[in-house]
């Protein structure tokens, strides 16, 4: 997988999100749970980890659906992806080439250490309206620079924001950057 190319969307949809949050009232999306929780529980290896700050949503020109979370750890930011392809509950193999699963991105004390994703499969539970939840479970394994492997598994559950237009018009500016971050 290109890993400059999906870190680049990841960037992309965090800062997309926050700016389109509210821009969109369509919602014409099926099984939309009731009440929308933020949490992703993630087994890394043997280390297991929460996360509580997370958004995620759908991007319409490149027919994506995204899950973000972010967390401070002893020194270090942790910022986790997910990038599936369309809008609908199911399972969906990752696949590398084209740039969708997990990608966990590690900076700070440890330096900087992006996890991407070599085979796995997500399983959509729910897939809410704009508002409601997103949630689901995953498993697989992502590989680090140094091409070491790790097995990861979770489950995971953020309330939909706003459809946004694109997540990619600002991934070329952000390709310098995480080719510096790589190097």
């Amino acid at each position: 997988m290109n890993r400059t190319k999906i870190l680049s969307y990841s960037l992309v949809i965090f800062f997309a999100a926050l700016i389109f949050l509210a821009c969109s009232k369509k919602s014409d999306n099926p099984v939309a749970p009731a009440t929308p929780t933020t949490e992703l529980k993630l087994t890394f290896g043997s280390q297991q980890i929460t996360f509580n700050q997370g958004i995620g949503g759908y991007a319409i020109q490149e027919n994506v659906t995204y899950v973000q979370f972010t967390k401070a750890e002893a020194g270090d930011t942790l910022i986790f992806f997910l990038i599936a392809a369309g809008k609908q509950t199911g399972n969906q193999s990752w696949d590398p080439n084209q740039d969708n699963g997990v990608l966990l991105l590690q900076y700070g004390n440890s330096g900087s250490i992006i996890y991407a994703p070599v085979q796995g499969s997500t399983n959509f539970t729910s897939y809410g309206n704009v508002g409601a939840s997103i949630a689901g479970t995953f498993t697989g394994v992502l590989e680090d620079n140094n091409q070491s492997q790790v097995n990861v598994s979770g489950n995971f559950s953020v309330q939909r924001s706003a459809d946004v237009n694109t997540i990619g018009k600002a991934v070329v500016g952000f390709q310098k950057a995480i080719h510096s971050l790589n190097n």
